[in-house]
C-alpha cells in the first residue's frame, strides 16, 4: 500500500488550483480603493493593513483599515515592516557608491569584501550585479536561510556562505535569495565603514524625507512603536514575534506608508529628491527596473519584472515574514501602489489591481492564495483523523489477534511525520525555512501531522495492550 503523504499532497495541490481568487479593484476612485481594500481584508481576515495609490496626475490616495496588534486604529503613520521590499534601498545604495566610483556593478564580490567566499573556486567569479539579480549561483536549498539557532549577525551569515557549494555558474540562472542582499549589506558597511543602517539612513532615507523608516539588522527586532504581526487560520488572528532570522540588506526596513508614498514618488521620478537633489542618476533608475542578465526577464537591481499578455512590463516587488505581508508595483505610465499588511496574504494581487485601474486597464487578475483554502481542508482532515482514531481504540479488543502486512495506524504515523516535508515542497525545497514558515503560516498543517501521529500511536498502542 502507498504511503497517504503523497495522497495528501496531491489533494492540497488540486485544491491550491481551485482556489478562489481575491476580490479586485477596478477603478481609480477612492471608494473603489476603500472597497477593494475592504474586501481585501475580509476576505484574508487581516487586522491591519494600508494602501496607497500615487497616479501619475492627480491627488494620492491612503486608504488605512483595521487595527494594529496593541489596538490603535491603522493610519498613514503606523509602522509595518515591509520585508523583501526592503531590497530595493540596497540596491539604490549599491547604486550610489558605483556613482561615485566606489565600486563596479561588474567587479567581483572578493575585491570588495575579503571575507566573503563559498565553498566552491566560481565563488571568486560572483559580481556585485550577480548578487543584485540573484544570479549568484547559491540557492536556497544550500543555505537554508531560517537555519535555527539563526546566525547571530550579517557577518556570522556571511561567515556560513564558507560551507556553502555554488548550485550554478554565477550569472547563469536566477534564484531569489535573501542572502544575496546580506552580502551586499555587509559590503556595504566594508565599504563605508559604517553599520548598514546607519549608512543607509544618511545617503537614502534622510535625503528623501523619511524620517519614520528604520532598517533593522534582525527580522524579528522590536522597533519603537512597531506593533506585532499576526499569524492565523479559519478567521482568527494571533499576535506572535517574528520568526528569528538575519535582515540585514534583505527585508529589515520598517517603514510607515506616509514615508514609503516618498520613496514611491521617488522609484516614479528622475532620480531627485522632493527638493531636488540628485539621489540617484535617472540611469541607474531605470537601469534597476530593467531586468539584469541571466535573470530571464525576471528580476532588475532590487525589483522583480514581469510582462503581461497585453505586452505591459510590472516592476514590483512583495514582501513576506511570517507576520507581515506587502508589496509595491510601479507602472510604465507613471503610476503606482503599495500595499503593507500585518498578516498573512497575497498583497501583491491588490496592488496590480490598484495600479491597473489608475491607469485605466483592465485590472490584472489576482493569482489564487492556496494557504486559504488549505487551512480549513486541513482542519477538516484533523478532525477525521480524531474521529478515526477514537473508533480504533474503541474498536482495538476485536483488531488485536489480527496480522496485516501494513497497518493503517502504522500508515498514519508514517504520514504524520511526512506531512510538514510534504507541504512545504509546495513552495519551498524541505529544510528548516520551509518547515519555520510553514509553521507560521499553516498551523492546520502541522495540527494534521500531530494529530495522524498520535492517533495512529494511540490505536497501535490499544492494540498492542489488548493483545498481551
Amino acid at each position: 500500500m502507498r504511503s497517504p503523504a503523497p495522497t495528501l499532497l496531491s489533494l492540497a495541490v488540486v485544491i491550491a488550483l481551485a482556489a478562489v481568487a481575491v476580490p479586485s479593484a477596478a477603478s481609480e476612485s477612492r471608494s473603489d480603493v476603500e472597497s477593494a481594500v475592504r474586501g481585501y481584508a475580509e476576505a484574508n481576515a487581516v487586522p491591519g493593513m494600508v494602501a496607497v495609490v500615487v497616479p501619475s496626475d492627480g491627488a494620492v490616495t491612503t486608504v488605512p483599515h483595521g487595527r494594529t496588534s496593541d489596538g490603535a486604529p491603522v493610519t498613514a503613520d503606523t509602522p509595518f515592516r515591509i520585508a523583501s521590499m526592503a531590497k530595493a534601498f540596497t540596491g539604490v545604495a549599491v547604486q550610489q557608491l558605483a556613482e561615485a566610483g566606489r565600486l563596479r556593478l561588474d567587479q567581483p564580490v572578493v575585491e570588495l569584501l575579503p571575507d566573503f567566499a563559498v565553498a566552491d573556486p566560481r565563488g571568486d567569479r560572483i559580481t556585485v550585479r550577480h548578487l543584485l539579480g540573484h544570479t549568484s549561483g547559491l540557492a536556497l536549498a544550500d543555505v537554508d536561510e531560517f537555519r535555527q539557532p539563526s546566525p547571530a549577525s550579517a557577518a556570522a551569515d556571511v561567515e556560513h556562505l564558507r560551507r556553502v557549494p555554488l548550485a550554478t555558474d554565477p550569472g547563469t540562472r536566477h534564484e531569489y535569495l535573501n542572502t544575496n542582499y546580506t552580502v551586499l549589506a555587509r559590503m556595504i558597511e566594508e565599504l563605508t565603514g559604517r553599520s548598514y543602517g546607519d549608512h543607509l539612513h544618511d545617503a537614502v532615507l534622510e535625503p528623501l524625507g523619511m524620517t519614520a523608516t528604520v532598517a533593522t539588522d534582525r527580522c524579528e527586532e522590536e522597533v519603537p512603536g512597531l506593533a506585532r504581526g499576526h499569524v492565523g487560520a479559519l478567521g482568527v488572528q494571533i499576535a506572535v514575534p517574528e520568526i528569528p532570522a538575519v535582515c540585514t540588506g534583505n527585508g529589515g526596513v520598517v517603514t510607515t506608508a506616509a514615508d514609503l508614498t516618498r520613496w514611491l514618488r521617488f522609484q516614479l521620478g528622475d532620480g531627485t529628491t522632493p527638493d531636488g537633489t540628485r539621489l540617484l542618476s535617472a540611469a541607474s533608475l531605470r537601469e534597476s527596473h530593467t531586468p539584469a542578465p541571466g535573470t530571464d526577464g525576471r528580476y532588475g537591481l532590487g525589483w522583480s519584472s514581469r510582462t503581461t499578455d497585453d505586452g505591459r512590463v510590472r516592476t514590483l516587488h512583495t514582501g513576506e515574514l511570517g507576520t507581515f505581508t506587502s508589496a509595491i508595483e510601479l507602472s510604465p505610465r507613471g503610476t503606482g501602489a503599495f500595499v503593507l499588511t500585518d498578516a498573512a496574504g497575497r498583497p501583491g494581487n491588490l496592488a496590480a489591481d490598484l495600479v491597473a485601474a489608475a491607469d485605466g486597464v483592465a485590472p490584472v487578475p489576482p493569482t489564487t492564495d492556496p494557504v486559504r483554502v488549505l487551512q480549513p481542508v486541513l482542519l477538516g482532515m484533523a478532525a477525521l483523523t480524531v474521529v478515526a482514531a477514537v473508533i480504533g481504540v474503541v474498536r482495538a479488543p476485536r483488531r488485536a489477534g489480527r496480522r496485516r502486512p501494513v497497518s493503517a495506524p502504522a500508515l498514519a504515523v508514517v504520514g504524520g511525520l511526512l506531512l510538514l516535508p510534504a507541504l512545504s515542497l509546495l513552495a519551498l525545497p524541505p529544510s528548516w525555512t520551509g518547515w519555520t514558515l510553514l509553521l507560521w503560516m499553516l498551523p492546520t498543517g502541522v495540527v494534521l501531522a500531530l494529530v495522524l501521529v498520535a492517533g495512529g500511536v494511540a490505536v497501535l498502542t490499544a492494540r498492542r495492550l489488548r493483545r498481551s
